[in-house]
């Protein structure tokens, strides 16, 4: 029964990318890459959680605070709940300069603002490179998620049919595809991880409160944050919330989320009401209690969400279990790879060959999109990643760009020369604290050091060189655009 719900809900996703299609404006790059900014607040709203909550969400979540309690919880949610603060502020910013420069991506936007090719290829390479731990995270999740339960379908097929997925949900209908399958997958998520909290709750005598007694006199460790030393735990999780919390938007399929939208105004709408997601939270924190208090000795922390979901829920429930947490995999495969191939053939290749066709541009975006899901796939099969900190790595680097977008918008002095230099000293500093210090002074996260360092060069570089006279009357177009009017 298992490995028909999970059948019926990927090819029910199929047909759903298939009639996507139906609203598509044309096949230009920026159909494909941003559906022209044509989305409306619906379709705004689940392609900007559909790349968050991954198979992170319902896998790493719950077995990180299995692992390491409280601390992980607050994390986890502060971060997320302070980051939509942030974009209710920033993401009308980023849309009005988008609109200006006719971007598609991250690198469009920078690049525009500085007038400089050099700045779209580095944010182009940087994004790339930090991409490609995130979605190994999916296969990663995939492979905790078939391993554990056995549903028919082994973790070689499930890696090889979910990159097939990916790629056919782009090619039918770019960023389309997966906007309108995220409906499903968000719908399938919250549903699952409601589900299993439940399960838990009514299967532990006294309920909640019952799991949570149980935890406190076996694991009441796992209850608080610990505060001594303090570098441990206290600086670190503070630092890691401000840090994340600045980053959030800067991740590139974030950022490309952005564009596909009408206007502003349904971005503003979408950062007041997106904290609604943070209903399944509860439930996941509920779970992996319930898995302290019942299952103290799992192999993998990891395990500790399907645990419950294989002990307590029937064999149908596990099916769509199984469907809801692969196809959140498979849409942030496609939109990673998506965002990969656009990066690659508009910020790389047109930069080496600005006259390139649209057409050609489009063909090099699926190949390189293509090429992108093929090498995570076979990295996952021969060199399967963990789960844990990868999605610190990623933030690490990708945060890095937050400098060159917030100088941009606020700073007419920021140079070129200010912005490169200080991603580049970002990007080094994180490599250089990870690889060689390997501890963090003060026990503040390494991305934190890295964007303190990244502001610090940018700012000193930019005052000493002078600013493009064209990128000075980009800001100043920027500044004078009223919020909310459509730009042509």
């Amino acid at each position: 029964m298992a490995i028909i719900v999970f059948a019926a809900i990927l090819i029910l996703s199929v047909v759903i990318a298939i009639m996507s299609k139906k609203g598509a404006i044309g096949s230009s790059m920026s159909d494909v890459m941003t559906a022209s900014g044509s989305f409306g607040a619906f379709l705004i709203f689940f392609v900007s959680v559909g790349e968050i909550y991954s198979i992170g969400t319902m896998i790493g979540a719950p077995g990180s605070i299995y692992a390491a309690g409280a601390t992980y919880g607050v994390w986890f949610i502060c971060y997320i709940l302070l980051s939509y603060v942030i974009g209710y502020f920033l993401n009308p910013a980023i849309w009005r300069i988008g609109q200006l420069s006719k971007a598609m991506s991250i690198g469009d936007v920078i690049g525009w603002r500085y007038n400089s090719k050099g700045m779209q290829v580095l944010v182009a390479i940087v994004a790339i490179g930090f991409l490609t731990p995130w979605i190994q995270n999916q296969y990663a999740g995939m492979a905790i998620l078939f391993e554990y339960l056995d549903i028919g379908v082994s973790f070689v097929a499930a890696v090889v049919l979910s990159s097939i997925l990916a790629y056919v949900y782009i090619a039918i209908a770019g960023i389309r595809a997966p906007a309108w399958v995220s409906v499903l997958k968000d719908f399938l998520l919250i549903s699952a991880i409601i589900i299993v909290g439940v399960a838990a709750a009514v299967n532990m005598p006294g309920g909640v409160g019952g799991i949570f007694r149980t935890v406190a006199e076996i694991k009441p460790e796992m209850l608080v944050i610990p505060t001594s030393p303090i570098t441990q735990n206290v600086t670190f999780t503070m630092s890691t919330i401000l840090f994340q919390m600045l980053g959030f938007y800067m991740l590139p399929i974030s950022f490309q989320a952005l564009l596909t939208s009408k206007n502003e105004k349904n971005l503003r709408k979408n950062s007041i009401y997106m904290p609604l997601y943070m209903i399944m939270f509860p439930f996941l924190v509920i779970a992996a209690y319930y898995a302290v208090a019942t299952v103290p000795d799992l192999p993998n922390q990891d395990f500790a969400f399907l645990a419950i979901a294989a002990k307590t829920l029937p064999e149908w429930v596990i099916g769509l279990i199984a469907g809801g947490g692969a196809l959140t995999a498979i849409l942030v495969m496609a939109i990673s790879a998506l965002c990969v191939g656009g990066l690659f053939s508009k910020n790389i290749l047109g930069v080496i060959k600005p006259d390139m066709p649209s057409k050609t541009m489009v063909m090099w975006t699926r190949a390189a999109t293509g090429i992108f899901l093929i090498f995570g796939m076979l990295t996952a099969l021969y060199f399967p990643a963990l789960m844990a900190n990868v999605i610190t790595l990623a933030y690490g680097g990708l945060t890095q760009a937050f400098v060159a977008v917030i100088l941009g918008f606020f700073w007419v002095r920021a140079t070129k020369w200010g912005v490169g230099a200080g991603l580049l000293a970002g990007v080094g500093a994180l490599a250089f604290i990870k690889n060689v210090m390997l501890i963090s002074p003060l026990g503040i996260n390494p991305g934190f050091w890295a964007l303190l360092i990244n502001f610090a060069v940018a700012i000193v570089i930019s005052l000493a060189t002078k600013p493009d006279p064209e990128a000075v009357r980009r800001f100043e177009i920027y500044k004078s655009t009223k919020p909310n009017r459509a730009l042509k």
